[in-house]
């Protein structure tokens, strides 16, 4: 007789826990001058232990807190990067257009970042604000005609981990279902910003004629939900897969399951990128950089967000070819920012910028923007 069984896993996602002292990527650059690239590539590995610092920073100081300890911070911290990195790893290196760059992993040691920086004043009236991406994940997996949902359903749950992986963060389980308030009572008790829920059924494909395989398909629906529980994304996808069995690790159903959400994750993750990058840790607004022809277009639109009011930092997160993802430390509202760039845009190039909904901005080097002088 048929069943549906139905197999629910449901997981936190946040950011290391304190305990664990966190890493953070970097990316230092450093021109080479009269090709001497042994000096370039110690200024840029320098640049980016300074620039893990200042994320490390981040996750001990509220916004307000970094913006009114600036000159602390650069006095006293910023010169002593390396003294505040456990330990670190060059991920990649080397010269490119007479620029070195070094992308490392750096371990910070938080602790040693509060007692360097001492208890904010009781006084101060600034609320501490969460220092984590927070998120819930939550799959309902149904198998009609096996027994073996509870096994079948850890392809499904390797793939949204991999993928929130990549927002640097870890899954934590709890056991909660999937329903509509479950999820939003969850949202809300744990200050998370959103929600992955997943629905996916799977039925068997019957034997493969003439051979000993059988087979297995997979549909599944991806919801990306709000923290008040709307819908804001979704993507679905559907596959088969045959192998010598339905269960078990290399089996039909495992297979379909896995290629079908990998499937419906790749067309949410833009989604998902939007979500997560624009909360960021510590506070901040994420500014992607588009139509980057030279670096010094990067530095001029770098300097000309680290020069606008309540700016505490502005720190690299992602490059790509003519792109980058920068996090700028601040209180402001990406709307501000844009203001401000708008009215004092970066010197000697043409800049069109907009702030997004989800909180993020843009700053597009190719458009027909405003342009400022510059200086002789």
């Amino acid at each position: 007789m048929n069943k549906l069984l139905p197999v629910l896993f449901l997981a936190l996602v946040a950011l290391p826990a304190r305990a664990q002292e966190p890493y953070f990527e970097a990316l230092g650059q450093a021109p080479v001058v009269a090709g001497d690239r042994v000096r370039a590539r110690e200024r840029a590995l320098d640049e980016a232990l300074k620039q893990a610092i200042e994320q490390g920073v981040a996750t001990v100081l509220t916004p307000d807190e970094l913006v009114a300890r600036s000159s602390q911070l650069k006095l006293r911290v910023y010169p002593r990067a390396r003294s505040f990195v456990t330990t670190y790893r060059v991920l990649d290196e080397g010269e490119q257009n007479g620029v070195f760059q070094v992308h490392l992993s750096a371990q910070v040691s938080t602790g040693m970042l509060q007692r360097e920086l001492g208890t904010p004043a009781p006084n101060s009236g600034l609320p501490r604000l969460s220092q984590k991406l927070r998120g819930l994940v939550c799959v309902e997996l149904s198998w009609l005609e096996l027994n073996q949902t509870a096994e079948l359903a850890l392809p499904a749950e390797k793939v949204v981990r991999e993928i929130l992986g990549a927002r640097n963060v870890e899954i934590v389980p709890r056991s909660r279902d999937c329903s509509d308030e479950a999820v939003v009572q969850a949202l809300k008790a744990e200050a998370a910003q959103g929600a992955v829920r997943g629905k996916l059924v799977v039925t068997q494909g019957g034997a493969i004629r003439g051979t000993l395989l059988v087979g297995a398909h997979a549909k599944v629906k991806l919801q990306l939900l709000e923290a008040e529980g709307r819908v804001s994304a979704e993507a679905e996808a559907e596959r088969d897969a045959y192998g010598a069995e339905l269960g078990g690790a290399g089996g039909a159903g495992q297979t379909a399951i896995r290629e079908a959400v990998a499937e419906a994750a790749r067309a949410l993750t833009p989604s998902l990128a939007a979500k997560w990058a624009a909360v960021a840790p510590g506070g901040g607004v994420s500014v992607r950089v588009s139509g980057i022809g030279r670096y010094a277009e990067y530095q001029s639109v770098v300097r000309a967000l680290q020069g606008l009011p309540g700016v505490a930092s502005v720190e690299p997160r992602r490059f790509l070819r003519g792109q980058a993802e920068l996090l700028v430390r601040t209180a402001t509202a990406a709307s501000q920012l844009a203001a401000g760039l708008t009215r004092v845009p970066p010197q000697g190039v043409h800049v069109s910028v907009k702030a997004g909904g989800d909180g993020s901005l843009t700053v597009d080097i190719s458009g027909d923007g405003s342009v400022a002088p510059e200086r002789g």
